[in-house]
């Protein structure tokens, strides 16, 4: 009995997890073709990372969307589940949109904030490929192919197991570099930029909106950020303990200053004016 038990639940536990991935599906390619996308994608591993183009919500611009990867769900917390839903007044004239993945942030960003200019930073070179693809048709939009780091110069690129979404950067062995080594192969090394670097080569006097997803970098780019966090008026961040120890620690100790902070699921919000400069949707 206990062993049918045990089966009955890890059946319903996938049917569960089928469930959801076809809500998910259907919400980004709609209710007829996004199962059979689906269907494919979970059939058929060669179809896994073909390109197929998704409508954004309430509008007639499409993005490229790679089958049976972190670019579903990506897509359904932007447009659909809205994670960065936060009402911003005035609104956001100049946003840095640090971990840009393939531009699907970012577009939620120039949607929302039409009048905003975007600098979008991404280090995976088939990321930020995509990126370049997605954000084409936005005019405000500037991609930057590099990883944010608390210093310029150069990282190598590492996927721990979690896919396109979950890719992590490091500094490199200069004796690895020195040599030529294949562990710091062109494909995997990345250059990496500070934000310092990012107001200076942009020419920005403040940015009103720095959003950070960075898989545990944001421990390096915020353990010394005295000499460029004045510039910021908000932050969305989401955190990588579990990725790095101390990233909320470190985060935190950054953004003394910031009076608000609001969390929805996994981001939390801070900012420097409540009243005058940020009205959070409950």
């Amino acid at each position: 009995m206990a062993m049918l038990r045990s089966k009955a639940g890890s059946a319903w536990v996938q049917s569960d997890h089928v469930i959801d991935n076809i809500v998910r599906y259907a919400n980004c390619f709609g209710g007829s073709r996004g199962p059979l996308l689906y269907l494919l994608s979970s059939t058929y591993r060669s179809s896994r990372g073909r390109l197929f183009k998704a409508a954004i919500p309430a509008t007639e611009e499409k993005l490229l969307i790679r089958l049976g990867t972190s670019d579903i769900s990506v897509f359904n917390g932007m447009f659909c589940w809205r994670e960065y839903d936060w009402d911003f007044k005035p609104p956001p004239r100049v946003i840095v949109d640090a971990g840009a993945y393939t531009g699907l942030s970012s577009v939620y960003f120039a949607t929302r904030f039409p009048e905003a200019r975007i600098i979008a930073i991404e280090p995976s070179k088939s990321n930020f490929d995509l990126l370049v693809h997605n954000t084409a048709a936005f005019a405000n939009i500037e991609a930057v192919h590099a990883a944010l780091w608390s210093h310029s110069g150069a990282l190598v690129l590492t996927d721990p197991g979690s896919g396109a979404w979950g890719l992590q950067v490091k500094e490199a062995d200069p004796q690895q570099t020195a040599s030529g080594s294949s562990d710091v192969a062109s494909e995997q090394s990345v250059p990496a930029v500070c934000m310092i670097d990012i107001i200076r080569d942009y020419h920005l006097d403040r940015i009103d909106l720095l959003k950070v997803d960075i898989e545990g970098s944001e421990k390096e780019v915020f353990a010394n950020a005295e000499a460029w966090i004045h510039r910021v008026d908000a932050i969305c961040m989401e955190l990588h303990d579990r990725f790095r120890t101390g990233c909320t620690r470190t985060f935190f100790k950054a953004v003394e200053d910031f009076p608000v902070e609001s969390w929805r699921g996994e981001n939390v919000l801070v900012a420097r004016r409540q009243s005058s400069f940020v009205s959070l949707t409950p």
